[in-house]
């Protein structure tokens, strides 16, 4: 319960309030009672794809993994082959796209 706060504070902020989230998926695994995220926001004309988890003493931590000035395409690729290459298929996760169900 403690993590789902801290993400509801995080994604309330100020930080992203300009940014339109294109895609935003939540990743469990069966192993074990871990989260991931990853967004996708575009920022016209450009992007990012942001990779979200919570380490083992539940401090959230955010990473911009890719992204580009000129296009939003790039960011929609690259964060889906990310969560489909390598969260379910490589790691097993389970990802869900909130946005797009």
């Amino acid at each position: 319960m403690k993590i789902l706060i801290a993400f509801a504070l995080l994604f309330s902020t100020q930080l992203y309030a300009e940014d339109v989230v294109s895609s935003h998926y939540i990743c469990t695994h069966k192993d074990n009672n871990h989260v991931r995220q990853v967004k996708i926001t575009h920022q016209y004309p450009g992007c990012q794809v942001i990779y979200i988890k919570a380490d083992e003493t539940s401090n959230i931590m955010g990473e911009v993994v890719w992204s580009a000035q000129n296009s939003t395409d790039y960011c929609d690729e690259k964060g889906l082959a990310f969560v489909e290459e390598k969260l379910q298929r490589k790691y097993g996760w389970i990802c869900l796209d909130e946005l797009n169900k």
